[in-house]
């Protein structure tokens, strides 16, 4: 005896050949979200993993920034500094003015103490040429140092009396107040002259 299915001889073959699409259906949204969600916990723990590094490099940063902030001030000395005014001074030797009257008003006498023999009369023979009244020469005290004296008003014309001898001006001096110490018998001349030569063993006048 032969029995028929009650569903009519089709069996269930096609209910297992539709079910297979829909297994493999949801198993592959199954793999796709499981994917999803995998990535989503990387790019978490990615985004996680940086910040966190960001925090820590921030804090040694800021760190590093304050550290100086704990340490003890720099003990810096004061350097002081000192100004020097430099002065700048001016020595000015004054001169004897030109000469202020003509040569022939001015007596020059001419006075040996050099102990050489003939020097005074050389000396006189080089003014008599520029015009000078010369008096005869005379010996004087020996001594080492050469001098030109003046009467205070003739000056000016001393200093004429060394530029015609070619002489420094500083040997210039006026009469001592005291006189000349001189042989007794020059005396007359000194007192008469207005400028004296007098001739020393230096020999700054009359040369070697």
């Amino acid at each position: 005896m032969s029995m028929q299915s009650p569903l009519g001889g089709k069996g269930i073959a096609p209910s297992n050949a539709s079910a297979a699409p829909r297994a493999f259906l949801l198993i592959f949204v199954a793999v796709v979200l499981g994917l999803v969600l995998l990535w989503k916990g990387l790019d978490d723990d990615l985004q996680n993993a940086v910040s966190n590094t960001s925090d820590s490099s921030g804090q040694a940063a800021q760190m590093t920034e304050e550290q100086p902030a704990d340490l003890p001030p720099l003990d810096v000395p004061e350097i002081s500094t000192t100004t020097v005014a430099v002065v700048e001074t001016t020595t000015t030797t004054s001169q004897p003015p030109l000469p202020t009257k003509p040569p022939s008003t001015v007596k020059v006498l001419v006075l040996n103490g050099s102990g050489v023999g003939g020097a005074a009369g050389a000396v006189t023979n080089l003014l008599k040429p520029h015009g000078y009244t010369t008096l005869s020469p005379a010996n004087g005290n020996k001594d080492e140092k050469s001098w030109v004296y003046y009467k205070p008003e003739f000056s000016p014309d001393a200093k004429g009396v060394t530029d015609v001898l070619e002489i420094m001006p500083d040997l210039l001096t006026s009469f001592p107040t005291n006189g000349l110490l001189v042989p007794e018998g020059s005396m007359d001349r000194v007192s008469n002259a207005d400028v004296i030569v007098f001739l020393g063993s230096d020999k700054e006048i009359y040369g070697s």
